[in-house]
C-alpha cells in the first residue's frame, strides 16, 4: 500500500483560496483558540473513569527526516506560491512565500498536544460519520451531545491558525485497541502538473487540502505514529501534532493565560489538568499558577477569589423549571465587577458584564442542570463564546430566558451587595504617596499618644465632584437595545447632549463628525482596570523600573467620532489629579467581552505632539489634575462601535 501525501483534484470544482473561513475565525487569537478548542474536546472524551483529563503541550525542533515524503508537501507549497503569483494575491504570496522558506529549513518547530485518560478518537476503521473521520476529514460537522463542549465542528481549524505551513498530524490508540495516524495540509488551490505530486499534467486544479497516509481512498496509517523524538503512546488517548508551529516568545504564558481563564472551573473541581512546558495547571497547583499569572489572567485572579473565599456565597437555586444554576458570589473591594458564564463540563462562555457600578464584586455561574445547559448551549455562536438567542429555535424564549438569567444574577449582586459592609475604604488619592510600610523612626518603640485636653475642631463641607472611572462612546442609539437597558450601569452618558461642552471653542458643538454626549455622567463609572494590563515599560522605562500603577479618575469626558472613513476619533477630558506619565487603554466594549482595539497613530491636540503608541495604549508625558487634554487617534477597525477607555498613570 502506497503511503505518501496526496493532493487530490478538484474536478474542475471549486478554486479554494487563503481565506478558509475556519481558519480565519481563530486567526485574530491563535494560542487562546488553540487551548480553548483543544482542552474542550478533551473534556469530552473522558473516558469516564474518575480520573483528570490530562492536556500536555510541548514544542520541539525536529529534523526533517522525521516527516516521511516531506519533500512533497514542500514542492506543493512551492506550487501554491509559483500559481497565485500568477494572480497577483498578495494575501496568499506573502503568506506561502513565509511558508517556503519556513519548509526550507533544516529543523521544524513541532507543537505536540496529547491527552490522557480520554478514550481517544474512535472509528478510526470507518469511513463516515465517526469522532476520528469527523476531525480529520469532514467539515462543519460535529457529532457532540448536549452536554459536551463543541457543536459547529469549525473548533478543528485552530490548530491549523498556529501553523506556518497550515499542517497538522493526528494519531490515536482509542479505547478499543484501534489505532490510527493520518495528516492534513490545507493549502490553496494549485494546479496538476505533472513531477513530484502528479504522474502527469492536467487541466485541472487541486483542492488545495492533501492528505498524508494511505493514497488510495485517502486512508489514515493503521498505527499510532509518533513525529516527536522521545515521545511514544502507550495508553489510550489523542496527539496532535502542528508542523512549522508559530513558536513566538511568550507563547506558553499565553497558553497558560486562555487555560486559566477558559477552564478555571474544570481545574478548580479537578476534573483537567493542563501541562505547559514545564508548568502543571492542575487541582493541587491551581492557587500557586493564578497568583503567578495574575496580570496576565485578571479575570481568573478575580473569579478564583469566588471560588475559594469565605466570604461568598453560594447560591443553587433551579431556573425557570429546567434544572439547577450554581452561583458564588464575592462582594470585595476591587473585584471586578463580573460573572463567568459556564457550562456543566467547567468551561466558560462569556463574562457577563453590565451590572451596578456601585458594587464591587466577582461571580461565578455554572449551568448544572442538564436542560438548562442544553437550552443555553443551543445559543451559542460557532465560536462558543457568546449566547445569540436568534440561534435557538425558540428564538422568543431565548431571548426571555437569557434576560431572566441575567435579572436573576443582578438581583443576588444587588440584594448581597446592599448587605456587605466594606470596612476598608482607600481615600483617593492617599494611599499613592503613603509607603506601604511605615518603620518607627530611630528604633524607638511605638505608644499611644492620647491626650486629655481637647482641641478645637475645624468642620468644612467638601466640595462634591463628578466622577468617571473609564468611559464608553456609542455609535447611536440603536446598538443598545432594550434587553440591555437594565444592564447599564451608572455614571455613564450614551449621548443626551449635555449642557457642558469639552470638545472645542463653540458650545454643544461638534466638529467635522458627530458627538456622542457630552455630560460627564452622574455616577461612580464603569470601567475596570482592565483584564491584560500593558507593562509601561515600552516608553524607554525599564520594566523593572516601575514602582505603582494607579487608575486616574476622570472629571468629564467626551469622545467622538471626527472622521468615519479614516475610523479618527477625538477624545476631550479632564484628569481628577495629577501623575505626570501615564497611558490611555482603549477596548471595544460589548455585553459580554472586550476586545484590544489597535490604535495606529494618535497625537496630543494641545500640544500638536505625535504621541507613542503600542497596540491598545496611547502614552501621555504630562497628565496635569483639571487640566482639559485632547487626544485624536485611528483605530484599526472597520466598524463604529462602543469603546471604553481607562486612564493610568505610573511612578518609576
Amino acid at each position: 500500500m502506497a503511503i505518501g501525501w496526496n493532493f487530490p483534484s478538484s474536478n474542475f470544482g471549486t478554486l479554494n483560496g487563503i481565506g478558509e473561513a475556519g481558519i480565519e475565525t481563530f486567526k485574530g487569537t491563535p494560542y487562546k483558540s488553540l487551548a480553548r478548542e483543544i482542552c474542550q474536546n478533551s473534556l469530552d472524551a473522558k473516558d469516564g473513569s474518575g480520573k483528570p483529563v490530562i492536556v500536555e503541550f510541548f514544542c520541539s525542533k525536529e529534523d526533517l527526516c522525521s516527516f516521511h515524503d516531506y519533500a512533497t508537501l514542500s514542492n506543493a507549497i512551492d506550487s501554491c506560491l509559483s500559481f497565485w503569483k500568477k494572480n497577483n494575491n498578495k494575501k496568499t504570496v506573502d503568506f506561502f512565500d513565509k511558508a517556503q522558506k519556513v519548509a526550507a529549513q533544516k529543523t521544524l518547530s513541532v507543537l505536540r498536544i496529547s491527552d490522557f485518560n480520554t478514550t481517544g478518537l474512535t472509528g478510526s476503521d470507518k469511513d463516515y460519520n465517526t469522532p476520528w473521520q469527523n476531525l480529520v476529514k469532514a467539515s462543519g460537522v460535529s457529532d457532540k451531545g448536549d452536554d459536551e463542549g463543541g457543536s459547529f465542528g469549525i473548533g478543528k481549524s485552530a490548530p491549523f491558525a498556529c501553523s506556518n505551513l497550515r499542517t497538522v498530524f493526528y494519531a490515536t490508540e482509542d479505547i478499543n485497541g484501534l489505532c490510527a495516524s493520518q495528516g492534513v495540509a490545507r493549502l490553496v488551490s494549485f494546479p496538476v502538473k505533472k513531477g513530484l505530486i502528479f504522474q502527469k499534467d492536467s487541466d485541472d486544479i487541486t483542492t488545495g487540502i492533501g492528505y498524508y497516509g494511505e493514497k488510495l481512498k485517502n486512508q489514515s496509517i493503521r498505527e499510532c505514529r509518533s513525529f516527536q523524538k522521545g515521545f511514544m503512546r502507550t495508553v489510550p488517548g489523542t496527539d496532535v501534532y502542528i508542523l512549522g508551529y508559530m513558536d513566538k516568545k511568550g507563547w506558553e504564558d499565553e497558553i497558560i493565560a486562555s487555560v486559566l481563564d477558559d477552564f478555571l472551573i474544570s481545574i478548580f473541581y479537578g476534573t483537567l489538568e493542563v501541562r505547559v512546558g514545564k508548568v502543571e495547571i492542575s487541582q493541587r497547583t491551581l492557587g500557586t499558577v493564578v497568583e503567578v499569572f495574575k496580570e496576565k489572567a485578571v479575570s481568573a485572579y478575580n473569579y478564583y477569589q469566588a471560588m475559594t473565599s469565605k466570604e461568598a456565597h453560594v447560591i443553587k437555586t433551579d431556573f425557570n423549571g429546567l434544572g439547577d444554576i450554581e452561583l458564588h458570589l464575592l462582594i470585595q473591594k476591587d473585584l471586578h465587577r463580573r460573572v463567568l458564564m459556564g457550562r456543566s463540563n467547567g468551561m466558560k462562555v462569556f463574562d457577563q458584564k453590565s451590572f451596578p457600578s456601585a458594587i464591587q464584586f466577582a461571580g461565578v455561574c455554572i449551568l448544572q442542570g442538564k436542560d438548562v445547559n442544553s437550552f443555553f448551549r443551543e445559543m451559542e455562536n460557532p465560536q462558543h463564546n457568546e449566547w445569540q438567542p436568534e440561534r435557538h429555535h425558540q428564538a422568543s424564549l431565548a431571548r426571555k430566558y437569557k434576560k431572566d438569567l441575567f435579572q436573576l444574577i443582578k438581583g443576588y449582586v444587588l440584594e448581597y451587595g446592599r448587605k456587605t459592609t466594606v470596612d476598608e475604604i482607600d481615600a483617593e488619592g492617599v494611599g499613592e504617596y503613603l509607603p506601604d510600610d511605615i518603620a518607627v523612626a530611630d528604633g524607638q518603640d511605638k505608644h499611644e499618644s492620647i491626650v486629655d485636653t481637647t482641641k478645637s475642631i475645624d468642620i468644612s463641607t467638601p466640595e462634591l465632584k463628578s466622577y468617571q472611572k473609564g468611559f464608553e462612546m456609542a455609535a447611536s442609539a440603536a446598538h443598545t437595545s432594550a434587553e440591555d437597558a437594565d444592564g447599564v450601569p451608572e455614571g455613564e452618558d450614551f449621548g443626551e447632549g449635555g449642557n457642558k461642552d469639552f470638545a472645542d471653542d463653540e458650545p454643544n458643538q461638534t466638529t467635522g463628525g458627530n458627538a456622542f454626549g457630552s455630560n460627564p455622567g452622574g455616577g461612580a463609572g464603569t470601567a475596570s482596570a482592565g483584564d491584560e494590563s500593558y507593562t509601561v515599560g515600552t516608553e524607554g522605562v525599564p520594566e523593572t523600573a516601575v514602582k505603582k500603577k494607579f487608575e486616574i479618575r476622570t472629571m468629564a469626558v467626551r469622545l467622538m467620532l471626527v472622521d468615519a472613513q479614516k475610523k479618527r476619533y477625538r477624545l476631550i477630558f479632564v484628569p481628577e489629579k495629577t501623575s505626570g506619565k501615564g497611558y490611555l487603554q482603549l477596548k471595544l466594549s460589548g455585553e459580554q467581552s472586550d476586545i484590544a482595539v489597535n490604535i495606529l497613530l494618535a497625537n496630543d491636540r494641545n500640544t500638536g505632539e505625535n504621541l507613542k503608541t503600542s497596540q491598545n495604549i496611547i502614552f501621555l508625558r504630562d497628565i496635569q489634575a483639571k487640566r482639559k487634554m485632547t487626544v485624536e487617534f485611528n483605530v484599526a477597525f472597520s466598524e463604529c462601535s462602543s469603546m471604553e477607555v481607562s486612564l493610568y498613570g505610573y511612578k518609576v
